[in-house]
């Protein structure tokens, strides 16, 4: 049996990354609310690749994107709240094998700050995608006032999952050689 990892509060970073992820989440509704109370009921409602509005509807749909960004802020905050949850009970959800190769074989009091360490790195993720998210829905409310996309909008859209997830997995592989790093030094 796995031995259980004692919890422990997030670090100063960590309480910042929720912060920002919970205040991005509040931006991306108060914009969708003003954009609501502004637009004229029949806005444009989707928009080809080149921008151009290719359907027009009630600007009720204008309401979805919230609802559907929020959907990653606050899965990554809840990840977070129940982190110890998850590695201890239900290890088999979090798919990182350096880390669950080592852990076991780093001092007891120190597993905690592991986890919190992987979760921060998670954490700034989920801002950053918060932050893109937000960005996304700033450009699609400009589309819908002036009847096209800006220019940025779908290069942006198009290059978010490389720069979004590449440093996220280099960060994790050198967290991951650093806990082994720690793990073997440990067992020396």
């Amino acid at each position: 049996m796995r031995e259980q990892i004692h919890p422990m509060p997030l670090s100063v970073k960590g309480r910042i990354m929720v912060a920002l992820i919970a205040s991005g989440l509040l931006s991306i509704w108060i914009l969708a609310i003003y954009a609501y109370v502004i637009l004229p009921q029949e806005i444009p409602a989707h928009f080809g690749f080149n921008g151009e509005p290719t359907r027009y509807g009630d600007k009720l749909e204008f309401l979805v994107l919230p609802a559907a960004f929020s959907i990653a802020p606050i899965s990554f905050l809840l990840l977070t709240k129940y982190r110890f949850t998850l590695i201890n009970k239900h290890p088999y959800l979090i798919n990182l094998p350096a880390f669950f190769t080592y852990i076991s074989k780093i001092r007891e009091e120190r597993r905690g700050w592991w986890v919190n360490k992987y979760f921060e790195a998670m954490l700034c993720l989920g801002f950053v995608l918060t932050l893109s998210l937000l960005i996304i829905e700033f450009g699609i409310f400009l589309g819908t006032i002036y009847g096209k996309l800006p220019a940025w909008f779908t290069p942006f859209s198009l290059t978010l999952p490389i720069w979004l997830i590449l440093p996220f997995i280099f960060y994790l592989r050198k967290m991951s050689s650093k806990l082994k790093e720690e793990a073997e030094h440990v067992s020396k």
